[in-house]
């Protein structure tokens, strides 16, 4: 009977421990987890878009012709809350990346995350509930506004921060000036390439921001430690 006891106690320890690792996991690397669960949402939400799609020619459009109501009924629920569900993860990121400055003492970094990746965030939100086929002058100021608010995070953010080297900081602001001419190039050549262009730069602003997030939890875990 004791030898059941001893079994059953080392077991429930060993559950408690495990969940305890789980949770300081969680807590050491929230931002990360919450750049791949970014990424994942709209992932999902694209690819499930594209399977359901009514319409073959979105490949030669844009990604925003999955969410237009009348001619892609099916895939537009899939894509807009995606896109609308990913944009309130990105909010959060962006509040998690401004306490985690204002811990290292980058007041005007904390500053310019929240507010820049919060009015990201509202772009997207405004792509979602927008169509392009039913609100197209409004869809096309938000999506726009996401190209524009994702370079401006990537070059003001970096630029905020004082504790980088050179090298990182160059590292940094190599990606907006790619997105910037990869986007300008996907505008003028439009086409089938503009929606290679649209995933390009989605996984590139991906990587981005969670190099950043990485980065940061990184910092803050040494500053804890």
């Amino acid at each position: 009977m004791s030898m059941i006891l001893t079994i059953f106690q080392i077991s429930w320890y060993n559950k408690i421990m495990s969940r305890d690792s789980a949770l300081r996991f969680c807590r050491r690397n929230r931002l990360q987890i919450l750049c791949v669960l970014y990424t994942a949402i709209l992932t999902f939400g694209v690819l499930v878009a594209a399977t359901l799609s009514d319409d073959s020619r979105w490949m030669g459009w844009s990604l925003s012709r999955l969410g237009e109501t009348v001619v892609n009924r099916h895939s537009a629920l899939a894509f807009n809350a995606g896109v609308f569900m990913s944009s309130l993860v990105l909010i959060m990121i962006g509040v998690g990346m401004s306490k985690g400055y204002v811990k290292l003492r980058q007041l005007r970094t904390a500053k310019v995350s929240v507010w820049l990746i919060t009015l990201l965030a509202i772009c997207m939100i405004g792509v979602a509930l927008c169509p392009n086929d039913t609100m197209h002058a409004v869809h096309f100021i938000f999506s726009r506004g996401v190209v524009v608010m994702m370079v401006a995070v990537m070059l003001m953010l970096p630029s905020s921060l004082s504790y980088l080297t050179r090298r990182q900081r160059m590292l940094s602001f190599s990606f907006p000036v790619f997105m910037a001419l990869l986007a300008a190039q996907g505008y003028v050549l439009r086409s089938f390439w503009f929606v290679i262009v649209e995933v390009i730069l989605g996984l590139f602003a991906a990587a981005w921001l969670f190099a950043v997030c990485r980065h940061l939890d990184m910092r803050l875990q040494e500053q804890s430690d």
